[in-house]
């Protein structure tokens, strides 16, 4: 999904022991919501929480819009090839993740 401008987006992930955690990040793309939130939440030191089969709840803001992203979708969004250097900033931190926790 492409927002039409930049929003903030609340991006909230569960963990298996019913801790939810969350940020507000800014983006034009679901993705580019999720990927920011995943990087912002790995400088938090919350990784325990983006297990592989998590899923992401992203709210749009202005108007409120919930999308739920599954970890694995975001993770093969990473591999493909990116369309904009942009999109390749958000997509380093995702690629190096996804190499540790397949190997």
């Amino acid at each position: 999904m492409v927002l039409s401008t930049t929003r903030p987006c609340r991006v909230s992930v569960p963990t298996a022991d019913g801790v939810t955690h969350a940020v507000t990040v800014q983006a034009t793309t679901l993705f580019e919501a999720a990927a920011a939130a995943v990087a912002q939440m790995r400088e938090e030191g919350w990784s325990g929480a983006l297990a592989p089969d998590a899923v992401l709840r992203v709210e749009v803001q202005l108007p409120p819009v919930i999308h739920d992203v599954p970890l694995k979708a975001l993770q093969r969004w990473a591999d493909q090839p990116s369309v904009s250097p942009k999109q390749e900033l958000l997509k380093r931190p995702l690629r190096r993740f996804g190499e540790q926790s397949r190997g």
